[in-house]
């Protein structure tokens, strides 16, 4: 048959094979057209986040410098000295609007030091920046000044007994004489200690009062309910279930009770049982001239968990005005103001609902989120000082942003963090504008921007949803061309190739099919030699059975290879963040072989965005991953790095390295030259075609792959991938 009869005899096939491509390509590319398009809101205004810092310890927004624009002070841990911590107090934003740092004061302080809200302590018209220093029993204070000079250093003696340790502290005149108390908070561990709210004069560095309480003042709050130009102390008091009691109160219960500036306890409410704790905001909520307590209940213990509850309680008094209960556990309160007047309560549960009520604890409207959620601020953003947004945490990585009618605008997935009850939100003032600081498993910088039109138009232009349909007209006008293209006789060499690899797949699918036949028949036989003939004709035929399903095996193991090398794979690129990629791979096995094996990732802080087929990529990771796991079946270590590589020319990318290495039994270097052929296998069961697929994929991006062994030592693949626009 000549090629051109060949040709002709199997157009029609083709035509019809061609015909169920292009319908499954474009069915496909539809379902990405409806999953992109509501993620490209056709907004002028979006939301961005900008990576600042490690996550901090204490995040503290005051106008240091006095300029009109909120600074931040920050610590967090110094990894290279685990008993020292960072301490930064900068600016954000310089003046151009561009993101920077602007220091005023970057140094290291003792891990046990704690950073407080900066303030005009001493009342001289200058911010000072306090650092409480615990030094056994004694509370040291460092008031220093915004760029680090030590103004003065306050001693209060015996601030603490064995097994205390200090909470939250605040300054403020509560006797309204114009001089600052300073007002602590002591908690105690598993001790059996009492806590207290402890009240010292800050110039004669004495305690004036404390009072003792057996349960925990997680909150407390200084404001003057009553109008008098005196203060009181509202505190709310968890129940963490120690066995301490004192004045009246124990940790079986949670209360909220306030003291005058005496010490003596005006009210107090017993409000939940063990493992149960409020959230506080004190607000003229119904602008009758009295302060109301907005609180909210949450309830820790998953065995029997109480009911979450809002109260409305009166300050001056203690008395509950409004009360609401339902059965899921509620988080932090926020009040959200409206232009209307009207103030509304806003706060998230436990089962991923978000709500809005009225002063009267009437629901206004409800929305879930299908995560565990907390509200995390009520704030403006940008140059619109109308609009309040809702900044919403959902599980331990999503954070959410919705407008005062509980729609979602915009949605960020965080790196995962440990605890969702440690992630905070903050926001400041720089140059008119306002913005957001989330502290999650970093320090994030939260933006509202306003796109000039050309940019939006060009956000239009690159975001999924134009280049999936661009793509849609693109390929439907190729493919139309392409079926509708006349055969040439230049074309028939390259279309005869075409169907002799169809045509090899098609045996191979042929031969696996008559293997089974084989098999099942030499089976029957071996089973037939067992029942129904007698020894001796067993004792012949059953060895050759035997042999014959030992060579089918074979067959079917070379079978496998055959298909899977004649499979085709031609690369799909696009743009993909490669330390992503590796995060994503990695994460499939650490789960299972968490306590065996020690997954390290060194991975280049620079951008690795590479146009690659993430797909394919990740196979070939994977078949490394495995390997180097197989590799220590008595447990190991192993480490993936990537290396931006850059070429002479100035910020011109070269390629990127990746380093997959175990520290597991390493490979004979007689094995090293053979380990990508096809059928090498050191496994029992293995096809040996894992490196050979691993190889062809990375020398189809055009990169290389190499391997360094030494046995009892480990191993180390090197892959190099060159950029690709």
């Amino acid at each position: 048959m000549s090629k051109e009869d060949l040709f002709s005899s199997t157009k029609k096939r083709k035509k019809t094979i061609f015909l169920s491509i292009w319908l499954t390509v474009n069915l496909i590319i539809i379902l990405l057209l409806i999953q992109t398009f509501p993620s490209f809101r056709f907004s002028r205004s979006d939301f961005e986040f900008t990576s600042l810092q490690p996550r901090c310890e204490f995040v503290f927004i005051c106008d240091l410098d006095k300029d009109g624009k909120d600074d931040i002070s920050v610590t967090y841990i110094n990894e290279p000295l685990p008993y020292k911590k960072n301490l930064q107090i900068f600016s954000p934003l310089a003046p151009t609007g561009v993101y920077s740092f602007s220091f005023f004061w970057d140094t290291l302080i003792d891990a046990s030091e704690i950073l407080m809200q900066p303030q005009d302590i001493d009342e001289d018209g200058e911010i000072d920046i306090p650092i409480v220093a615990p030094n056994k029993r004694d509370l040291i204070l460092k008031v220093h000044n915004p760029i680090g000079k030590i103004k003065n250093v306050i001693n209060l003696r015996q601030a603490i007994d064995e097994g205390q340790l200090a909470g939250q502290i605040t300054f403020s005149d509560l006797d309204g004489n114009g001089q600052k108390e300073i007002i602590t908070a002591i908690m105690s561990t598993f001790s059996g200690a009492p806590r207290a709210i402890k009240v010292w004069d800050m110039e004669k560095e004495k305690l004036l009062w404390a009072f003792l309480m057996g349960c925990a003042p997680d909150i407390f709050e200084v404001i003057d309910i009553n109008n008098d130009g005196k203060k009181e102390i509202v505190v709310m008091g968890r129940a963490p279930h120690n066995g301490v009691a004192a004045n009246g109160t124990d940790d079986d219960h949670s209360y909220i009770f306030t003291l005058d500036n005496q010490g003596n306890l005006i009210w107090r409410l017993t409000l939940g049982g063990f493992y149960t704790r409020w959230w506080i905001k004190i607000f003229d909520i119904d602008k009758d001239g009295k302060l109301e307590i907005v609180a909210s209940k949450g309830c820790d213990r998953e065995i029997d968990p109480e009911p979450g509850e809002i109260r409305i309680i009166e300050a001056s008094t203690g008395e509950t005005e409004f009360l609401h209960k339902e059965s899921p556990s509620f988080s932090e309160i926020f009040l959200l103001p409206k232009l209307s007047g009207e103030t509304q309560i806003a706060v998230a549960n436990s089962v991923g609902d978000l709500v809005l009520f009225n002063r009267l604890l009437h629901e206004i409207k409800r929305v879930r989120i299908d995560h565990p959620a907390i509200v995390r601020g009520v704030a403006k953003l940008g140059h619109n000082p109308e609009k309040n947004y809702l900044f919403v945490q959902a599980g331990f990585t999503k954070f959410l942003i919705f407008d005062e009618e509980l729609k979602e605008l915009f949605r960020y997935n965080l790196d995962y963090f440990s605890d969702m009850h440690l992630l905070s939100f903050h926001t400041f003032k720089n140059q008119g504008r306002g913005y957001g600081l989330v502290n999650a498993s970093r320090l994030y910088l939260l933006e509202k921007k306003t796109w000039p039109f050309l940019k939006w138009l060009a956000r239009l232009v690159t975001s999924k949803f134009a280049s999936h349909l661009l793509f849609l007209i693109i390929l439907n006008g190729l493919l139309t061309y392409l079926f509708a293209l006349k055969i040439s006789p230049s074309n028939i060499e390259l279309r005869v190739q075409s169907e002799w690899l169809e045509q090899a797949q098609d045996l191979a699918h042929k031969m696996k099919n008559s293997l089974f036949t084989i098999q099942l028949q030499a089976e029957n036989l071996k089973l037939m030699a067992q029942k129904e003939i007698d020894d001796a004709s067993r004792s012949l035929i059953q060895p050759i059975a035997q042999s014959i399903l030992d060579d089918v095996s074979e067959l079917n193991r070379q079978t496998r290879i055959l298909m899977k090398i004649l499979a085709p794979q031609p690369l799909i690129l696009k743009k993909t963040e490669i330390n992503g990629l590796i995060k994503r791979a990695v994460a499939k096995y650490v789960d299972f072989y968490r306590g065996k094996i020690d997954f390290t990732l060194d991975l280049d802080a620079e951008s690795t965005i590479f146009a690659v087929d993430e797909t394919q990529l990740e196979e070939a990771l994977s078949n490394l991953i495995s390997n180097a796991i197989e590799a220590m079946p008595d447990g190991g270590r192993l480490t993936i790095r990537t290396t931006v590589i850059h070429s002479p020319r100035k910020q011109g990318i070269k390629g990127l390295e990746i380093e997959v290495e175990d520290n597991g039994q390493g490979i004979p270097e007689e094995l090293l030259s053979e380990i990508f052929k096809p059928s090498f296998t050191t496994k029992k069961g293995g096809l040996g075609i894992g490196l050979t697929i691993t190889k062809r994929i990375i020398e189809a991006h055009g990169g290389r792959i190499s391997v360094f062994s030494r046995p009892g030592v480990g191993t180390k693949f090197a892959i190099y991938l060159p950029w690709k626009n």
